[in-house]
């Protein structure tokens, strides 16, 4: 089943509404499963965080059709986008966008107050999560005090509190030393894994990319390959690497 459905998004940053390799984006569609973990990979200025930010909603296609759950969002005024996203999406960015003057464990479940959501098992859930990202013991301590992967696991738990039907992440290594980005990586496989949660990520990190089940690859603005993980994860890491030198993969984004 298809949680996410994507046909024909163009965007197109002033000028002429036409094909062509300025835009941002050419037409792309895609279809994204209930519990899949895809990658969006491409070189610089492939499209790769407008993509994403059409897909959240945070940013309008200028042509196209987006389908959430069976809801077409193209529809959708600015402020349903903005309650929808808050209800079933959870977002994760490469900066954590952590507030400083709240503790670790009050910026987790701010949403929840945004959503006005007083359930009693609110306690539970950060107990939950916290826990499996392994920073119980930091949940009182404030963002300046502690290292960036405790933030950014923060940040996940932040976007996981929820329960969102999806997990959009941009660039979630991209502030993080290779240790912290891997052992980052092994929690959202585990949390795709073991709550079947759908995540969509922009990475330029080939590594990173390898803990995915699929990675689609953009190339001015168009879709240009996928592959899907079939073998070891050494072996679909190689892929991924052969992928990104014919299309020019990079490590700047757009």
């Amino acid at each position: 089943m298809y949680v996410l459905q994507a046909e024909n998004v163009t965007k197109v940053y002033g000028g002429r509404l036409e094909v062509n390799s300025n835009n941002a984006l050419n037409g792309i569609s895609l279809n994204i499963e209930d519990g899949e973990f895809t990658a969006i990979m491409g070189p610089s200025g492939s499209g790769k965080t407008t993509l994403l930010n059409i897909l959240s909603g945070i940013d309008e296609a200028t042509r196209g059709k987006i389908k959430i759950m069976g809801k077409d969002i193209t529809k959708f005024t600015r402020d349903e986008m903005a309650i929808f996203r808050r209800e079933n999406l959870g977002i994760i960015s490469q900066d954590f966008n952590l507030l400083d003057d709240l503790t670790l464990e009050e910026n987790a479940v701010l949403p929840l107050f945004i959503k006005d959501d007083s359930s009693e098992n609110v306690k539970d859930r950060v107990e939950e999560l916290f826990k499996f990202f392994n920073i119980w013991e930091q949940r009182n301590k404030y963002p300046h005090n502690v290292s960036g992967g405790q933030q950014q696991r923060a940040a996940a738990c932040r976007a996981l509190i929820t329960n969102p039907k999806i997990v959009m992440a941009d660039e979630p290594t991209g502030n993080l030393d290779s240790k912290a980005s891997t052992k980052f990586m092994k929690y959202m496989q585990m949390i795709n894994e073991n709550r079947n949660s759908t995540i969509i990520m922009v990475t330029h990190d080939s590594y990173a990319a390898s803990f995915c089940k699929r990675v689609l690859f953009i190339k001015d603005g168009k879709m240009y390959t996928e592959i899907r993980k079939k073998e070891g994860k050494e072996d679909f890491f190689n892929r991924i690497l052969d992928c990104l030198a014919i299309i020019g993969g990079e490590v700047d984004e757009v």
